[in-house]
């Protein structure tokens, strides 16, 4: 194997450690359940989700679009010190203002990171000429994500049971400890071959690149919208089950497990993907949507377990979709815009989501 090979891979499996240490963050897991018990609405919990996308709307662009002129690397940096900053704001101020503070930095932090990961690896393995790879790279980020969030919400009782603050506290030991290894991470051939040039310069053609792009590719517009229709209603369904669960009779220790077995319905999914690598998008749009649509169908009925049944096939189409969107649209576009342009799907998404956060705060109270 060649250096630039091995170099490529050792950046994988930086990516891989920092979203496995971040997503076993039990504040992430449970945020709704530690909020509900806190003594915040429904309602109130779901306004502070569209909040969330109300900052990713704002700054979802642009932070592609620093990631892009100033570095990848950079724009992971900023997302952690975001993320110490919405946890401190989480644990420490206790009023609804400090929630939506946290919220806002928390937008940040995924703002930054969202894209920027995938850019990275994307054109690692570019440079190393093994671009092949990237489906699986991307499969095994959402095993991983699921994996890492199941195991947290195994811990769901506890996160209740150790209190906001002490949860809090926890998730700035997490993000400080992906900010180092993120320090030794080396920065995309792209990035530095743009170091002669001002960053006005950086951004003027960043901006030729990413305007070209969109108006010569309309299929990339079908990929985003159905990317993130499937995904808002899975979010937002998994964010209910929290407070619904517990409502239909599981207790806290009952939580945990019963949000484990959704989140491997995500990593079934994740693994069965790149056997549908030759479907048409549309089509596998229609059933997964239909799929995450019975799943949120089946939050209504009451039922504990009709309700565990339609979280797991939610998850397993969210990831399917999700997968294949992500290979298609980094196979679409242009290196120097990938982090920009990328950031162009989770807008799509935050703007769903916005629509659909209230309404689901009003579905499933």
């Amino acid at each position: 194997m060649s250096e630039i090979y091995l170099r490529a891979r050792k950046q994988l499996r930086k990516i891989y450690v920092i979203n496995l240490i971040g997503n076993l963050s039990l504040a992430g897991v449970a945020w709704v359940a530690l909020l509900a018990a806190r003594g915040f609405s429904m309602m109130e919990i779901m306004m502070a989700e569209t909040v969330f996308h109300i900052v990713s709307i704002v700054a979802e662009i642009p932070s592609g679009m620093f990631a892009d002129v100033f570095g990848r690397k950079r724009s992971l940096i900023v997302s952690c010190v975001c993320s110490i900053s919405s946890a401190i704001s989480m644990g420490f101020i206790d009023c609804y203002g400090g929630v939506l503070l946290s919220i806002a930095f928390s937008a940040l932090s995924y703002n930054f990171c969202s894209g920027t990961d995938n850019a990275l690896a994307y054109d690692s393995l570019k440079e190393a000429g093994a671009v092949d790879e990237y489906e699986n790279f991307s499969s095994m980020q959402t095993i991983i994500y699921r994996v890492g969030s199941s195991i947290a919400s195994l811990c769901a009782g506890l996160a209740l049971l150790m209190g906001n603050r002490r949860v809090q506290l926890l998730s700035v030991g997490i993000a400080t400890a992906q900010l180092f290894i993120i320090l030794s991470m080396k920065e995309n051939d792209v990035i530095v071959r743009k170091q002669a040039l001002s960053y006005r310069e950086r951004l003027k053609d960043l901006i030729r690149q990413s305007v070209g792009f969109l108006r010569s590719n309309p299929n990339a517009s079908v990929i985003i919208f159905g990317n993130g229709f499937v995904g808002a209603i899975d979010v937002l369904l998994l964010f209910s089950l929290q407070s619904k669960l517990q409502d239909a009779g599981a207790n806290k220790l009952l939580l945990g497990p019963l949000l484990f077995v959704m989140y491997l319905g995500g990593v079934a999914g994740a693994l069965l993907s790149p056997r549908f690598r030759h479907a048409r998008f549309r089509r596998m749009f229609l059933v997964t949507a239909l799929m995450v649509i019975s799943g949120a169908a089946a939050a209504l009925t009451g039922n504990l377990w009709i309700m565990t049944i339609g979280g797991i096939a939610s998850a397993f189409a969210d990831d399917i979709i999700q997968i294949r969107a992500d290979v298609e649209l980094n196979n679409m576009v242009p290196a120097e815009a990938r982090a920009t342009l990328i950031s162009v799907n989770s807008l799509c998404f935050s703007i769903i989501m916005i629509v659909m956060s209230p309404l689901a705060g009003i579905v499933f109270s």
